[in-house]
Order: structure tokens, then sequence, then C-alpha cells
């Protein structure tokens, strides 16, 4: 029985920070292929996250995605930005199949509470 793997397809993580937004591309089994961040593209200080800036580096992603000859994508979104929807906005007008969209942003609940210091 032959088993088929299908070796067109990857997964794009984009990790959005307080200041920057970070862009990891990595094959089914977890090895980075690329990655990139808007500040390595020369884009300091607050223009970092505007939608400019991330449809600059969003077209530099699929640009590379096609060179590599991937054709399908499995998104996971990570962090609080509103610049979100932006993001998917400008990957599902372009020519990659995406298969399944995952949000990973968790929400921290202030954990378990701390031991008492102890007092000498």
């Amino acid at each position: 029985m032959k088993i088929i793997t299908n070796k067109k397809s990857v997964i794009l993580t984009i990790l959005f920070t307080s200041s920057n937004i970070l862009y990891t591309l990595t094959n089914l089994t977890g090895e980075v292929i690329l990655w990139t961040s808007v500040g390595s593209k020369k884009v300091k200080g607050t223009k970092k996250v505007t939608p400019t800036t991330i449809s600059i580096i969003t077209k530099f992603i699929i640009k590379r995605i096609t060179e590599f000859g991937y054709k399908y994508v499995h998104i996971k979104l990570r962090g609080f930005r509103k610049n979100k929807k932006t993001a998917l906005k400008h990957l599902k007008t372009k020519h990659v199949n995406i298969l399944s969209i995952c949000d990973n942003s968790s929400l921290a609940h202030n954990g378990c509470k701390q031991p008492k210091l102890r007092r000498i």
C-alpha cells in the first residue's frame, strides 16, 4: 500500500507582538524553512505595525512560498493586534490555497498564587 505524503504544504506562523510582527515558514514536521520580521526589513519604530508594512512583508512571504514550489498553506496566528485581519486579507487575495486558519492566542489569567516570602 502506498502512503501519500503532501510535500506541497507548509505552515505559516504569524506572531503579532506589541512592537513587531514575526513570520515563520515551517514544513509539516516543524523544521524552519524561512523566517522574517518587519524589523528585519529595515522598518523601525512605530511604523512596523502599520497595514502598509504588513502588506509589503506578506507579499514577500507569498513570493517566497511560490518560489519554493509550495501550493497549500496552514496559517497559525498568535498574539493580540488589530492587524490580524489585514494580514489574513492579503494572504487570501494571493494565489496560495489556505487549508486552515488557527488562532493560538492565549490570554493569561494570573496563574497560580505565588508562595509567601519567608521573612528572617
